[in-house]
């Protein structure tokens, strides 16, 4: 069988584009979407790739930088596939080891912007970073380094300035960035006109990032490559969704990467879909998972699946959580409904006690702040949110110790393993045995897991006690298709 860089060639471009990181991730991400802009908006720009810490390039060479991204999922209610050949990076160089190569990049004439993916600990300061360091060790200083070396070059060239698009997870991520920078320029004496120009020339932008990605899929490769036809070791498979929210506007018409294929938002309101993702996406796995694996299932797939459990899910995303998202109520909802696709995904079986670790944290992020705003528009408690937390205490509610854990039990008699802080885990283990009502009221009032005191919100805590009491008669099956008809 032939290699995929036997069957496909690599278009020469400008260099418009630096990125750190050669992780799966940006792979199946922003190289994907610069591969369909070249092809569909006349973007006509490659891709510089840097390997922040490895020197180990030979893999994309032996594929001349080619590989195929298999996108695997559903879609408008139908199973989607797609694969596409990725021929938009230019070139894969090792900072460490091609040192030169790298730094020359800056005089690339066409260079607009850095893309980067160095981990949620990437953006950090090291004050032993030296400017002499060839290259310093964090990535913000191999920048700073790169910028001033553009800077030089161009010789203070206001056009000559990038566009900054960090997609680590760090929340401001372009802010935080440029301030890294700037703590190098100050610790290394940089010129006061260097700072000028990464001001007035340069951008550090905020971004959110939102797809699925699954990697290289060993255990079903050899499938996969014979459908295809041909080898290719840097395969990477994700899910159809993708959102890469941008927190400058003025950037839609310079940097055209979205597509009908790439779902990519221009905004100066970044916050409201960071509040969308936690609320809609997380939220609606924290509220939901608790509650349907006490009531027999396992997978998300499985919850989707169930009439009951896919009938309390509608009810308590597009009932109580997308009324409190600050976005047109259509977004919200259509973004809802993509969720649900992505939680249906038939190629993916994600566990709902993966879903359920440190589920304290989880509750206090991802729901209350749904709750109370919920609570403030309404006057009343939201049902399913409500329930959601009694959830949460009857699957903690244990006093069998594991191997840091503590031991849970269905009703079907099976065990399973709880995990948290070993304080909340230990406070569980003290209080579970007391009468219901006083069990609850002990956690619910621990402010240093909720930050603040949940028994303080009138009839709260009585609600929750009520519904843990019926899930104890009934069964929490029977409980959760009594509330749903109840709606």
């Amino acid at each position: 069988m032939k290699n995929v860089s036997e069957l496909y060639t690599r278009p020469s471009r400008p260099i418009k584009i630096l990125q750190f990181g050669e992780g799966v991730f940006l792979r199946a991400f922003a190289d994907y979407a610069v591969d369909i802009a070249n092809e569909e908006n006349n973007f006509n720009g490659n891709i510089a790739v840097i390997l922040p810490r490895s020197g180990k390039t030979d893999r994309f060479a032996k594929q001349n930088n080619i590989y195929t991204v298999c996108l695997r999922g559903q879609q408008d209610g139908q199973v989607y596939k797609e694969n596409r050949v990725i021929t938009s990076i230019d070139s894969v160089i090792s900072a460490r080891d091609e040192y030169d190569a790298f730094m020359a990049l800056a005089h690339e004439d066409a260079l607009e912007f850095v893309i980067s993916n160095t981990t949620d600990a990437g953006i950090a300061y090291n004050e032993a970073d030296q400017f002499s360091d060839c290259p310093p060790s964090t990535f913000p200083a191999k920048l700073t380094k790169f910028l001033y070396e553009r800077y030089t070059y161009y010789q203070g060239d206001i056009q000559k300035g990038l566009v900054m698009v960090p997609t680590e997870l760090n929340d401001d991520n372009g802010q935080l960035l440029k301030s890294c920078v700037l703590q190098y320029a100050a610790l290394w004496n940089l010129d006061d006109a260097f700072t000028a120009w990464l001001a007035s020339a340069c951008r550090f932008v905020d971004t959110l990032v939102d797809r699925i990605v699954a990697g290289y899929p060993a255990g079903n490769i050899d499938a996969i490559q014979e459908e295809l036809g041909y080898e290719d070791a840097l395969l990477d498979q994700a899910e159809p969704f993708s959102l890469w929210v941008i927190g400058d506007p003025s950037l839609a018409d310079k940097f055209t990467i979205g597509s009908d294929k790439f779902h990519v938002e221009f905004t100066d309101n970044i916050q409201a879909f960071k509040e969308q993702k936690v609320r809609i996406l997380n939220g609606a796995h924290t509220s939901m998972v608790l509650g349907a694996y006490l009531s027999g299932l396992d997978y998300v797939g499985q919850c989707m699946a169930d009439p009951v459990v896919r009938r309390s899910l509608d009810q308590t995303v597009f009932g109580e959580i997308v009324p409190t998202v600050d976005l047109p109520r259509e977004k919200a909802e259509a973004f809802a409904k993509a969720v649900y696709e992505r939680f249906e995904n038939p190629f993916v079986n994600h566990a709902l006690l993966a879903i359920s670790l440190n589920s304290i944290s989880k509750w206090k992020g991802r729901i209350l702040p749904t709750f109370k705003d919920s609570v403030a528009a309404t006057g009343k408690l939201p049902k399913w949110l409500t329930y959601s937390l009694a959830a949460l205490l009857a699957f903690y509610r244990s006093t069998e110790e594991g191997d840091g854990c503590l031991i849970g039990a269905r009703a079907a008699g099976n065990t399973y393993e709880i995990h948290d802080d070993a304080e909340k885990l230990a406070f569980i283990k003290e209080n579970a045995a007391k009468a219901t009502a006083e069990y609850v009221r002990a956690v619910m009032s621990r402010s240093d897991f909720w930050g603040e005191d949940l028994t303080a919100i009138a009839g709260f805590a009585d609600a929750v006690t009520a519904h843990i009491d019926r899930m104890a008669e009934v069964g929490v099956k029977a409980h959760i298709e009594e509330l749903g008809r109840d709606a």
